[in-house]
Formats: structure tokens, C-alpha cells, sequence
């Protein structure tokens, strides 16, 4: 009886249910912390889209799998750590998070989280997409899900024969794809870095995405 008295005081102190997981609250702060702090990488307070696929591609490398994020599934994480809808992912939001799956409890208020239907883009644009990510397969050669400096040029000889135009890229050609390409100016290009791309040049021509 003592001590479910003393549980239920720790509930209403520290404004949380459900207190029970593989870490007490305090380590599962800490561990949000650490992780805010590494994949917020522009500082500004908030975990943005370009930052959000780098966060996934290391999750699921941590578990020995590789894997290319989508722009559908960087819009469904968003939403699942976004849970009072303001467009943002905040500290805030990342600490309620890593609570909830690390220690087992959930920050008050809870939010049902209803995902909107995702809009597709047509055809045309993704079979653009299906080409480009199997372009980026193809030069991601250490699998890490990322393009860096040295693997650019292959890709942009590649992309040019499918064009059929022989094209050899200089140093010059090499670094305008990457401030084009890199947003987040890491040095490295993530898939969801090269589909968004290919996403401006397409608008830039006029072409429909939907």
C-alpha cells in the first residue's frame, strides 16, 4: 500500500503516467538531449526536414539495416514526434518522444495522432524518382545512405548517359551539384537531398508534379 501511494505521488509530481520502461526519466531526457543536440545541425531550435533523414538513416543503421528514407516517410516521422501539430519538431517534442519509448510513460497531454492521406505525385515524376534513387543506390557505394564529393561524379556521368550526352564533370561541376544538392551544407547528399532535386528542376521546367 506504501508503496502505491509513493507511484501515485510520482505520477502527479512529475506530470507523467505509465512509469515504467527500459530507463528512468532523467536517462531518457538525457538521451533526447544528446540526440537534439547531434541531428539539429543548423541550431535553430528545431529538427527540420532536411535534418529528420539523416535521424532515420542512423536509426535504422544502428539495426544493421540500410535504408533510404522517403519523402513520404520524413512527413510521417515529422507528424509522429509532431504531436501538437505546430509544423515543428522541437526539443519539446523530441523529449516527449524518447520518454514515451525509452521510459515507458507519456508526457501529459496526450494527442491522438491521425496521419492525413499522403498526395501522390503522377506518374511521369515517379519514374524520374524511381531512377534517381536506383542512380543513388548504385553510386552509394559504402551503402552509408549518403553521396559524398567522391561519389558524385559518377552519378553525374550516369545521369548525362541516360541522356545520352557524354559529359566528363569538372571540379567546378562537381561542387555547383553539391551547393545545389547539399540544403543542410554538410558535405554529404541524402536521398532525400537528391529526389528533392530532381523535384526543383522538374518545377523549374514547368513540368505538373500531381
Amino acid at each position: 500500500m506504501r508503496s502505491t501511494t509513493r507511484r501515485s505521488e510520482q505520477v502527479i509530481t512529475s506530470q507523467y503516467v505509465t512509469p515504467q520502461g527500459i530507463c528512468d526519466p532523467e536517462q531518457a531526457k538525457a538521451i533526447a538531449k544528446k540526440l537534439f543536440d547531434l541531428y539539429d545541425r543548423d541550431r535553430n531550435g528545431i529538427i527540420d526536414g532536411q535534418e529528420v533523414s539523416p535521424m532515420l538513416i542512423d536509426a535504422y543503421r544502428g539495426m544493421s539495416k540500410a535504408f533510404n528514407p522517403t519523402q513520404a516517410d520524413v512527413d510521417t516521422f515529422v507528424q509522429v514526434l509532431d504531436v501538437n501539430r505546430d509544423g515543428k519538431i522541437t526539443y519539446q517534442d523530441v523529449e516527449n518522444y524518447a520518454l514515451r519509448i525509452l521510459a515507458g510513460i507519456q508526457p501529459l497531454p496526450s494527442y491522438s495522432i491521425q496521419l492525413p492521406p499522403q498526395r501522390q505525385y503522377n506518374r511521369m515524376v515517379e519514374e524520374r524518382l524511381e531512377v534517381a534513387r536506383r542512380l543513388f543506390k548504385k553510386f552509394d557505394v559504402t551503402q552509408c545512405g549518403y553521396l559524398t564529393r567522391n561519389e558524385v561524379p559518377g552519378l553525374l556521368r550516369e545521369t548525362y548517359k541516360q541522356l545520352n550526352i557524354e559529359f566528363e564533370p569538372t571540379p567546378q561541376d562537381v561542387q555547383a551539384w553539391m551547393d545545389m544538392t547539399d540544403t543542410d551544407c554538410d558535405g554529404k547528399v541524402a536521398l532525400q537531398d537528391f529526389e528533392q532535386s530532381i523535384i526543383r528542376s522538374l518545377q523549374e521546367q514547368g513540368i505538373s508534379l500531381y
